[in-house]
């Protein structure tokens, strides 16, 4: 299918892409570096490898359905009295580098190899010359995990907020079902915990969406699941869950 997009929001059409970079109606992509506090850097992602830096076209066409998804909650009198908010977005791994130096002999000898080698390096060092080549050695998520979905804004989580800002779990469980009726999707999890140190149950939603090519042309999978502290509750259904 064809994802409709108006053309004042298109990726693709902008010169550049950057936090400020609107994806809708009051929705740019700062919307989804975070919460406030521990918001990550757009500018400073790095790609899959960790070398260069991400596909910012990329992450910003994923967060177009994300967009279109706030959209029809900003927009319906169902949800009016309350706030979706944004409590997980885009992810980025703690970026550690360690440099390594590999002896080379030679001047030539030391940039061909540094030219082997992503963001390398060559120089002299005490014993002559070296190429200094740098080795990721952080967090690398699990391909395919939630963390690893939203590093390129495919996978975002999502609160549902009454006017005092606490979750309220029977219109989340609504707008799960609002959801699943009436927007495209990979995957939405109905995601319920008790970890709130009173002891209350808070409840989110984490949409998966697909890699969206240039063309928006896409096809979804429409996966539904309904979690409790982590475990797998209903599968290709939504349980609603409000006390244990």
């Amino acid at each position: 299918m064809k994802i409709l997009v108006d053309p004042k929001y298109n990726p693709q059409l902008q010169d550049k892409i950057t936090s400020a970079t609107k994806l809708g109606a009051g929705i740019t992509c700062a919307k989804f570096l975070g919460a406030k506090g521990s918001r990550t850097q757009f500018e400073k992602l790095y790609d899959a490898s960790f070398f260069k830096p991400a596909d910012r076209y990329q992450i910003a066409r994923n967060l177009i359905l994300h967009a279109n998804a706030m959209t029809k909650v900003n927009t319906s009198l169902e949800f009016s009295q309350h706030r979706l908010i944004v409590s997980e977005g885009i992810y980025e791994p703690n970026p550690k580098f360690e440099i390594t130096e590999q002896n080379a002999g030679s001047e030539e000898a030391a940039k061909a190899v540094a030219k082997q080698f992503a963001n390398a390096s060559y120089g002299k060092g005490p014993n002559g010359w070296v190429a200094r080549i740098p080795i990721y050695t952080g967090e690398r998520p699990t391909a395919g995990s939630i963390n690893d979905l939203r590093r390129t804004g495919r996978a975002i989580v999502y609160q549902l907020v009454d006017k005092n800002g606490k979750s309220d779990l029977k219109k989340t469980f609504d707008l799960a079902v609002y959801w699943k009726d009436y927007i495209d999707y990979n995957k939405l999890t109905l995601d319920y915990d008790s970890f709130d140190p009173n002891g209350d149950i808070t409840a989110s939603i984490i949409l998966e969406m697909p890699n969206v090519p240039e063309s928006f042309e896409q096809s979804f999978n429409y996966g539904l699941e309904t979690t409790f502290n982590g475990e797998c509750q209903t599968i290709n259904e939504l349980l609603e869950i409000i006390s244990v």
